[in-house]
């Protein structure tokens, strides 16, 4: 993988196979795009190349911020192991922001990154201006000498899968159903920090997550996860929220592993979220939320996956 700060840094001598876009989530959307452009490389003896952005372009063109399905670095990885050969990551600017698809295609994908053949989705954007569309990128392709895919968007129980839609989803708390469109759990990660202790002190003991990079996180409520810990993976209750029962207990994400024992403090785990138990409560008493807490743990335990 390559992290460049300037365009002109780059140059491929090996010819490539390239899909570009900011594949924030790597869903399964993307992958369509991913799969067929190891194939593609494969049967033609190409290097393939994904050309994507540090920054995402929405938040740099019109100050808004974009909740991210998973950070850079998680995403560089998931695309590795999905077979990509290379990926160029650069900061997206005002330059490749002005850039019209004849330059963009001249400077980047011919100059820069050598390509041969070039995978696009359907509602992709290359280029400034109404020339931008992706269908005219064909037309440049024939001039320019590079060949180009264009890949129909697909669809999740009649609905486009996008990273958009999915973040709506997770707003909803609805992990289960997000599933079927990143075509994994959705994930955090983050490294256990010390808390206030109550559910120690309710019999269930919670590790409180610190984010390792602000992703988006599902709706408050109870979650039930597998969390991953030194290579293991556990059953978990997981709150996110604001645990209203407790007093000044603020914002957290924390969870309950099951059938585990030991010292996890200062550690990096992983969860993944596999279903949603219930909407986040404010108790009359610690001993009603300990009655709830029991519950919880016994629904994970006889939970039937569907």
């Amino acid at each position: 993988m390559e992290l460049v700060s300037s365009i002109n840094d780059l140059s491929f001598k090996s010819k490539t196979a390239v899909t570009i876009g900011n594949f924030d989530g790597v869903h399964i959307g993307h992958k369509e795009l991913i799969n067929l452009t190891t194939k593609i490389a494969s049967e033609k003896n190409l290097k393939s190349l994904v050309f994507t952005f540090e920054n995402h372009p929405i938040e740099f063109l019109y100050n808004k911020k974009i909740e991210r399905l998973t950070s850079p670095a998680r995403k560089k990885e998931i695309i590795k192991e999905l077979g990509i050969d290379e990926i160029v990551s650069v900061e997206f600017n005002y330059d490749i922001k002005n850039m019209t698809t004849e330059e963009f295609s001249q400077k980047i994908l011919i100059n820069a990154l050598n390509a041969s053949d070039v995978i696009m989705g359907f509602d992709s954007r290359l280029g400034n201006g109404k020339e931008g569309k992706v269908e005219y990128l064909y037309e440049v392709g024939k001039k320019m000498g590079f060949n180009v895919h264009i890949v129909d968007q697909v669809l999740v129980d009649n609905m486009r899968v996008s990273s958009s839609y999915i973040r709506e989803m997770l707003k909803h708390g609805e992990v289960k159903r997000v599933k079927h469109f990143l075509g994994r759990d959705y994930e955090i990660s983050g490294v256990v920090v010390h808390g206030k202790k109550i559910g120690r002190v309710l019999g269930f003991p919670t590790a409180n997550i610190e984010q390792d990079y602000d992703v988006l996180l599902p709706q408050k409520g109870v979650y039930y996860c597998k969390v991953l810990v030194d290579g293991v993976y556990y059953d978990g209750a997981t709150s996110v929220g604001d645990n209203p029962t407790v007093k000044d207990k603020g914002f957290s994400v924390e969870t309950h592993l099951i059938n585990f024992s030991g010292d996890i403090y200062g550690k990096n785990i992983k969860l993944f979220f596999l279903d949603r138990l219930r909407d986040e409560m404010k108790f009359r008493s610690l001993e009603d939320l300990k009655f709830q807490m029991n519950k919880d743990v016994l629904k994970i335990k006889n939970y039937i996956f569907t």
